[in-house]
């Protein structure tokens, strides 16, 4: 039942941030578990200008807590780094299995408008 083969058309804020969120999460879990204890918790993006402006502008940026946002415009490359807080929620058993999930149910459902670069 994998519905990461249905790409999204139009762009909402709020899913993308979700994906924001989950992959970044995932990109920390899946570096630990691999063993990578020391490599970096950042997770890059390509995202255009203007739907990044969207994407901060949203009325709700709650998907975004705990994370440090760094757009260059010039490379459209969005650098997300998460707080200690966001890394200990992940430590979480139940929190964990979401955000792994929610990567592979979303692989190139969003890459219209974001795509993960590293």
């Amino acid at each position: 039942m994998s519905k990461s083969s249905k790409t999204l058309e139009i762009f909402h804020p709020i899913l993308i941030q979700n994906f924001i969120r989950f992959e970044t999460a995932s990109r920390y879990i899946r570096n630990q578990e691999a063993g990578n204890t020391n490599a970096s918790p950042v997770c890059r993006f390509t995202i255009s200008p203007n739907y990044y402006q969207l994407l901060i502008e949203f009325a709700n940026p709650a998907p975004l807590l705990e994370l440090k946002l760094d757009y260059d415009e010039k490379t459209s490359i969005l650098s997300v780094e998460p707080e200690a807080s966001f890394i200990e929620t992940y430590k979480n058993n139940i929190m964990r299995d979401v955000a792994l999930k929610q990567s592979e149910d979303c692989k190139g459902r969003y890459n219209n408008f974001i795509k993960v670069i590293d």
